[in-house]
């Protein structure tokens, strides 16, 4: 896509270990590393899957590669950060986003470029440059393209701790904006639920039939899912990462 040819590497698993060989020369050339935090879980390849850890440890074990090879400069490419979202203490815990940061300065990695980290504070954890890129603005030119009736929609929070950001794409696309209140952290819904209507037709009620395998983003608290023919619009989704 840039016009450069990727690295031949090896990648082995062995005994649980990760290996990684770099087959061709990186003396005094600029490396970036992509890689990402999310691990897409898939039944009927679950065993195959690198979990998240294994990840992380093959993207640090590559980039010391790199250091010990003599790159000039590593820039890792990670659109979701592993740990990103253990950024504060809590009781006798840690704060394993802080860890993550100094194993990858330890590795030898010179500057990240991620995308759209939960807590912008998270960059003061490092000691390089960080360039937190935003989805915000590619995903706002996209519901104006390919959504023809989004005006008549509502933006929705899944959550009170991201209010803010829904805010930010409901003023830029000038919507209003609908929080959801009251899932336990256990994922049971409460027995009780105020539910309002600002009278539009978007985006659709939610069904009130339980079920245990609704769609999160679907679910108003543990509601059931919302489906085409119980509801009168569709709701859309869109995300960089969860």
């Amino acid at each position: 896509m840039v016009g450069v040819d990727l690295c031949s590497t090896e990648l082995q698993m062995d005994a649980g270990e990760c290996q990684v060989a770099i087959n061709d020369s990186v003396r005094g050339k600029d490396v970036f590393i992509f890689q990402t935090g999310s691990w897409a879980r898939s039944d009927e390849e679950e065993d195959s899957k690198l979990s998240v850890n294994d990840i992380l440890m093959e993207m640090l074990i590559t980039c010391y590669g790199c250091k010990t090879a003599a790159a000039r400069r590593i820039i890792g490419v990670i659109p979701y950060l592993p740990y990103s979202r253990h950024c504060k203490m809590r009781k006798r815990g840690c704060i394993t986003a802080k860890l993550i940061a100094g194993m990858m300065c330890k590795a030898g990695m010179h500057q990240l470029i991620t995308l759209d980290l939960k807590h912008k504070e998270i960059q003061g954890f490092f000691d390089f440059t960080v360039d937190n890129l935003r989805g915000s603005p590619f995903l706002i030119k996209h519901i104006r393209e390919q959504i023809s009736d989004y005006r008549n929609a509502v933006v929705v929070a899944r959550s009170p701790a991201v209010t803010r950001r829904a805010n930010a794409y409901a003023e830029r696309l000038r919507l209003s904006l609908a929080v959801i209140h009251g899932e336990s952290k256990d994922g049971e819904p409460p027995e009780e639920e105020e539910e309002e209507d600002d009278g539009r037709t978007s985006p659709p009620p939610v069904c009130h039939t339980h079920s245990d395998q609704s769609h999160p983003w679907s679910l108003a608290s543990g509601k059931g899912e919302a489906t085409h023919d119980s509801c009168r619009r569709r709701p859309w989704e869109n995300c960089t990462h969860d």
